[in-house]
């Protein structure tokens, strides 16, 4: 099944990073910047094959992948060689100009968060079964056996009680459990209004959610009332609402996971919070697989909804204003386009530099935590 599960996440992972890397090749082309080479997966290619004057290749590794654009090495060259300046030739890289530059960059993001929008939209307009339970709650302190003080979650100190229904968060209307999950999972240490019905009266209590340092999540102590599960399904959407709703829901995802960058700094566990390319890859995988066992259907949307999330994800990791990645490289772009003449090799290199060591520090952080995972 592990293998199964890799296998599944391999695809799903190459696709959002095929389509990465696919936004920059064609805004390459569309400002005439050239390609040398086009690939999914790092490492010696296993496969590659020359169309015109680009190599496509797939490479050993099936993790990441690159579109190599002609003479955007000119600057580690130039620096290497001691020059001060650089003369790039026509349709290399650096003889494009910043503005151009800036697009090439951006595209690849922008191409995930299109790809997201798709996938949502198409997921939307389909219609979807939904699994859930009702607003209803039952207190976690009196579920498990071995609590060593019934005030110990959240929920408890706030006064909310087993059998509460909750109507309302910070005024938006609650109807169902996996609602209420949703906002606090997203609101650890910030406190939220809660207006609930108990026995037809209606009362306000304000909850804050505990942070869970394994996931980073928000926590309350409550679960669902009912035994039983209720089952409903959204309706089918016209095209133009489909695309509507896939736009916001891709841009509320997309809002969360910038919020989220807030937890790295609120002491969580960063070796079991952040996922390395290896876990994610298992995730999409055991995604997949969970949702096939149910159905089809089921396992085909679990896969691209995870997909998309990971494409938004991506979108949004790599416009952050990091050295050497997309929002890194617009920055410096943009300084350029202010100053009106080239940035020294010498700087460029300095800044590129100091992303390797951030993003390699990452990076091994991130299978540290990958390898501990499985191990658990």
């Amino acid at each position: 099944m592990m293998l199964i599960n890799i296998v599944i996440g391999l695809i799903g992972l190459g696709i959002v990073v095929f389509v990465h890397e696919l936004g920059h090749f064609l805004a390459a082309r569309l400002v005439g910047v050239g390609v040398d080479a086009f690939s999914i997966g790092w490492g010696n290619p296993i496969l590659k094959k020359k169309i015109g004057s680009v190599e496509y290749r797939l490479g050993m590794f099936p993790i990441g992948g690159y579109c190599k654009m002609r003479g955007e090495t000119d600057y580690n060259v130039a620096w290497n060689n001691m020059q001060n300046n650089i003369k790039p030739e026509k349709g290399t890289y650096l003889a494009a100009s910043p503005l151009a530059r800036m697009l090439i960059a951006f595209a690849g993001p922008f191409f995930n968060l299109i790809f997201a929008v798709i996938i949502l939209s198409i997921i939307w307009g389909a219609g979807r079964e939904i699994n859930t339970f009702t607003n209803r709650i039952t207190l976690y302190s009196e579920v498990i056996s071995n609590t060593k003080n019934e005030r110990s979650f959240p929920a408890d100190r706030a006064g909310l009680k087993t059998g509460d229904r909750i109507i309302q968060i910070n005024g938006r209307p609650v109807n169902y459990f996996h609602e209420i999950h949703e906002i606090v999972v997203l609101n650890a240490r910030s406190s939220l209004v809660m207006t609930i019905d108990r026995d037809g009266e209606i009362h306000s209590l304000n909850v804050t959610p505990s942070l869970v340092r394994k996931s980073g999540a928000g926590r309350i102590g409550i679960t669902n009332f009912d035994s039983l599960p209720i089952q409903y399904r959204t309706p089918v959407l016209s095209v133009p609402a489909a695309i509507t709703k896939g736009f916001t829901e891709s841009l509320k995802t997309l809002a969360v996971s910038l919020r989220s960058l807030r937890l790295l700094f609120m002491g969580i566990d960063l070796t079991q919070a952040v996922s390395g390319p290896v876990r994610i890859t298992y995730m999409i995988g055991d995604m997949a697989t969970s949702g096939f066992s149910r159905s089809f259907a089921t396992g085909l949307r679990s896969t691209f909804e995870f997909i998309a999330l990971i494409s938004i994800v991506l979108c949004m990791m790599n416009l952050l204003p990091l050295p050497i990645i997309d929002g890194g490289m617009i920055i410096l772009f943009f300084v350029e386009l202010i100053r009106r003449k080239p940035i020294p090799p010498k700087a460029v290199s300095i800044f590129q530099g100091f992303g390797m060591v951030i993003i390699f520090g990452l990076l091994i952080l991130a299978i540290f935590g990958d390898i501990l995972f499985f191990f658990r």
